[in-house]
Parts: C-alpha cells; structure tokens; sequence
C-alpha cells in the first residue's frame, strides 16, 4: 500500500472554505504567530537573550521561551512584562469598520 501526496495548503485552504469557524480560528493563531515573531524580533535586534528579558520583567527564562513559541497562549499580565522588559508599549486602536 503506497502513500497518498498530500497539498497540505490545498486541503487546509477547502476546510477554511467549508467551515468559517475553522478560518476564524485559522486567521487568530496567524495573528498570534505575527505578533510573537514580531516580538522575538526586537529582542533579538536589540540584542536581548531570553535570560535578558527573564532578568528585567521577573519571569523566568523557562515562561520567556514558552512565551515565544507558536503553541503557547501567555496570560496577558506576562504578555505586558514580556513586552515592557524589550521596551515596547501596548497600544489598542479601534477597527476603521467596527
């Protein structure tokens, strides 16, 4: 029995298609991933270890590493350390269409 090729885009794209709560979930985590990679950015051009961030903001460099990967949900009181010991500010603007 032989393997089937599979367009993992071309089949997430159709479930999308198919079920909006499924783009709707699909379109949150792409908003989280941009953020979280934006943010590990700064802390790199800034030139800021983990262990650099855990020492300003009080976390541990364990939360800051599980803070930067794709699959971790931070509470947003160690999202606001996070991002205040990098030197960023949280600013929230309302939607143009809302």
């Amino acid at each position: 029995m032989g393997f089937k090729r599979v367009d993992c885009v071309k089949e997430m794209n159709k479930m999308i298609k198919e079920d909006p709560q499924i783009a709707k979930y699909v379109d949150e985590f792409n908003k989280e991933y941009e953020v979280m990679q934006l943010i590990v950015k700064v802390r790199k051009e800034l030139g800021l270890t983990q262990k650099d961030v855990s020492k300003r903001s009080g976390l541990t460099q364990q939360m800051v590493s599980r803070m930067e990967k794709v699959d971790n949900s931070p509470t947003l009181t160690n999202f606001i350390k996070y991002i205040t010991a990098i030197g960023l500010d949280l600013d929230l603007v309302k939607k143009q269409n809302s």
